[in-house]
């Protein structure tokens, strides 16, 4: 049976060798006028680009502030409590933020698609990395909803104290009475004892004094009940107490317990203290410190 010989396209071309294409003698042929206007000129639309993101940028933060103003004025009117304008502001302020983010990158002419994956995979990176801070935004969360303080209350938990001066997405912001600002992650304060010192409206103050045991008790207890009621500020409902508290190793420790607004708590607590100081030395009335008698035969 005769062979047949295989089919040769004779049409088709081998390309050259790259040692060839880039031997010494072929230099002289490449349009080097050519490719540096090319360059220049992908050089030139990448730097439009470039200055078009700064302008939407910085533009768009501008836009941004106004937006937020307006936002602002909306609940104010709308009277929202203040702890929740600063969260909600802060969450629309980030948002805002974003978009203007976006809209730069996408200038640059980067895909939609690709910008997509790329910010999809930096979520997964970023939560992954930031496990706590989505807690403090869910704490922040809790806290607007639940409401266990609200700006302007004098709070404590841990071992911070302060007045809540705003509520923010991560932090809740305390300013005390030295007038320093703490921050603490809304995390912690959901998740710890907290208290309120501002919530109730009436609070109850009580002064201990320690006396010596040969002192008359019916005296002491008469002068602290005329201290409580030449005080207005005492209330007269719920009515204030005076006992005799515990029988200590050096004294003998005396109670004065009274009612009055909370505003007026730490005020009153200081003259009252100022008064008993002053009544007692009028009368004679020596307060206890800690002794040891010692008995020789």
């Amino acid at each position: 049976m005769p062979t047949i010989p295989p089919i040769i396209d004779t049409t088709a071309t081998t390309p050259p060798p790259i040692t060839e294409v880039l031997a010494p003698d072929k230099w002289g042929h490449i349009d080097y006028k050519g490719l540096l206007s090319d360059w220049l000129e992908k050089g030139i639309n990448f730097g439009v680009r470039v200055l078009i993101a700064i302008i939407i940028f910085y533009v768009g933060r501008l836009v941004v502030k106004w937006l937020l103003r307006i936002a602002d004025r909306a609940m104010e009117r709308r009277k929202f409590e203040v702890a929740v304008r600063g969260f909600l502001h802060s969450i629309l302020k980030v948002i805002l933020l974003i978009a203007v983010v976006v809209a730069a990158i996408n200038s640059l002419g980067v895909a939609p698609v690709s910008f997509a994956a790329l910010m999809a995979a930096a979520g997964v990176t970023i939560g992954a990395s930031l496990g706590g801070q989505l807690q403090n935004l869910a704490g922040g969360v809790i806290i607007l909803l639940t409401h266990p303080f609200r700006v302007g209350d004098y709070i404590s938990t841990g071992t911070t104290e302060g007045i809540v001066s705003r509520v923010a997405i991560f932090f809740t912001t305390l300013t005390t009475v030295d007038n320093k600002s703490i921050y603490i992650p809304n995390a912690k304060i959901t998740s710890d004892a907290l208290i309120n010192y501002t919530e109730m409206k009436l609070r109850r103050c009580e002064w201990l004094v320690t006396v010596d045991y040969d002192t008359d008790y019916e005296q002491v207890r008469a002068l602290l009940e005329q201290i409580a009621n030449n005080e207005s500020r005492i209330l007269p409902e719920p009515a204030h107490q005076v006992a005799l508290s515990k029988l200590s190793a050096s004294s003998v420790d005396i109670f004065l317990r009274g009612w009055c607004h909370t505003e007026e708590y730490w005020q009153l607590y200081w003259d009252i203290n100022r008064e008993i100081y002053t009544r007692f030395n009028k009368e004679g009335i020596g307060f206890a410190f800690p002794q040891l008698r010692i008995h020789t035969s």
